[in-house]
């Protein structure tokens, strides 16, 4: 377990952050400046706040004031940043066994568990230059993991790389977790991350916490300034693929209730399950069924919340054995009588639905 307070004041920026968390997958989310970076650093002994607290395993790292201060070195924490950093005139078996006791763990079997997990055998008499964006962050990553660390600290792992090699690395630190069993913080700003990879996340707004529990759970809460607006999205819907309509260009998904999602064409197979991300304004309202339309759904379902924010109104309704939240003006609101109980119609493009790491 993990436990941390950390406070710092600057000049035009301040961070008040605490919190407490079991994993072993912790990922820090927020928009960029919202202070993840600074309490990655912060956990790892980069920065001196002003008042801080740590523990990991239930042991403490720091207390100020209190007059605990363990050095960075000696914290048993391994920090991954975004730029992978290897030694460019070394080959990657350099790089790996660079740091003191790293050469006996790389020949034991701890070493080529590491090395198997990441598919880092191939590469270690390579240079950094000679890799791709992908590989070297494995690299970085294997260095890391090398160390035995008690906790493993990644600032944005997938910055910079392109959609499949983003895939890539991600699915590597999935099975990486599955199989190294080293806790993991991770800081992001993708949802699709968060979802796939964490077991808890920490949801940072202007250097406070604004939320934190299980990713999905936490990512669908329809905050006025909670996690949903940061990511722009108010829907967040993990379904099972019920087939393949290739000729369509879609795949249905099952809500429940004997409703079907048409979503794009994806290659997740029948029986799998994905999260799908639905923004609350591309959804609109049908009092009756519409006899045409262009939208592929049209979903029955039936109003259960409203709620005023600001100068819109949230409504949530079911369908099937799902939630979805619409965003309506109260123009809309009146004109539609759009009541707690009355059944609706939801219509939404296909395009509308955004597949995310499932």
């Amino acid at each position: 377990m993990i436990a941390a307070h950390i406070e710092q004041r600057w000049r035009d920026f301040s961070l008040d952050v605490a919190f407490q968390s079991q994993g072993p997958v912790l990922g820090l989310f927020g928009r960029s400046g919202s202070g993840k970076t600074t309490v990655l650093h912060a956990l790892a002994g980069l920065l001196r706040p002003e008042v801080c607290s740590l523990s990991v395993d239930g042991e403490e790292l720091c207390k100020r004031p209190g007059g605990i201060w363990v050095a960075p070195e000696g914290r048993g924490l391994a920090l991954v940043p975004q730029d992978a950093l290897l030694f460019p005139h070394l080959s990657i078996r350099a790089n790996l066994v660079y740091a003191p006791g790293a050469a006996a763990e790389l020949a034991g079997p701890w070493g080529q568990k590491v090395l198997d997990v990441l598919r880092l055998g191939p590469l270690l008499e390579r240079e950094p230059g000679n890799l791709s964006g992908g590989e070297r962050q494995r690299v970085a990553l294997g260095r890391a993991w090398l160390s035995k660390p008690r906790l493993l600290l990644l600032d944005e792992p997938l910055s910079g790389l392109d959609g499949e090699l983003a895939r890539e690395v991600l699915v590597l630190l999935f099975e990486a977790k599955r199989s190294l069993g080293v806790p993991m913080v991770f800081v992001t700003h993708r949802a699709s991350e968060l979802i796939a990879l964490a077991d808890d996340c920490l949801v940072l707004d202007e250097g406070r916490v604004v939320a934190q529990g299980p990713p999905l759970d936490v990512l669908s809460r329809p905050q006025a300034t909670g996690p949903a607006p940061l990511i722009g999205v108010d829907n967040l819907l993990r379904l099972e693929v019920l087939r393949h309509d290739e000729a369509s260009g879609v795949t249905l998904l099952d809500l429940g209730g004997g409703q079907e999602l048409a979503s794009p064409l994806c290659a997740a197979n029948p029986g799998e399950s994905l999260v799908v991300g639905v923004r609350a304004e591309d959804i609109l309202l049908c009092r009756a069924a519409p006899s045409a339309t262009s939208a592929r759904n049209v979903l029955e379902g039936r109003i259960d919340a409203t709620d005023a924010i600001g100068h819109e109104v949230l409504i949530s309704m079911r369908v099937g054995s799902q939630r979805l939240r619409v965003r309506v003006t109260p123009g809309a609101l009146r004109e539609l009588d759009l009541r707690v109980g009355c059944a609706v119609f939801a219509l939404l493009k296909t395009t509308a639905c955004h597949h995310l790491e499932g």
